[in-house]
């Protein structure tokens, strides 16, 4: 494989590795969104408790309230981008012929399989669903530049 053909194959891995960082952008968000929840419920039980004192808290709270509007719209942004992307993977694999190479990308890309159970799955040693993958990259056509 020349060097040509190996960067446009990373390039068509990457594209299909997309969907899987646009999934791991929504887990983080959501992350941040339960840290921030946790906050948001330590600093209301705190004013239900405390006697009352000077100070920002309530500033605070109203601040963290619209830090968590925020992030539950990007998460929501997020998963429409992350639907968007999975559709258009899907379609690309859809418009293969090599149906075993179909299903070998789909089971890594979509599935976030590792080798070892698609091998089970498809009945194939490891080394051999290895190179169905290899084959079925090559093969890939009008793969659009990765969205992410």
């Amino acid at each position: 494989m020349d060097e040509k053909e190996y960067r446009e194959n990373q390039s068509k891995k990457d594209y299909l590795l997309s969907y899987k960082k646009a999934c791991k952008r929504i887990q983080s968000l959501n992350e941040q969104l339960d840290s921030l929840q946790e906050v948001e419920q330590s600093i209301k039980s705190q004013q239900l408790t405390d006697m009352p004192k000077g100070g920002n808290r309530k500033q605070d709270l109203s601040d963290l309230m619209v830090r968590v509007e925020d992030l539950e719209i990007q998460i929501a942004d997020a998963i429409t981008e992350s639907c968007k992307i999975k559709l258009e993977i899907e379609g690309v694999l859809w418009e293969m012929d090599d149906t075993e190479g179909s299903r070998v990308l789909r089971f890594r890309y979509i599935y976030f399989m590792p080798w070892e159970q698609i091998s089970r799955i498809m009945s194939y040693s490891r080394k051999q669903i290895q190179r169905i993958h290899q084959k079925a990259i090559q093969n890939l056509k009008d793969v659009p530049q990765c969205p992410i």
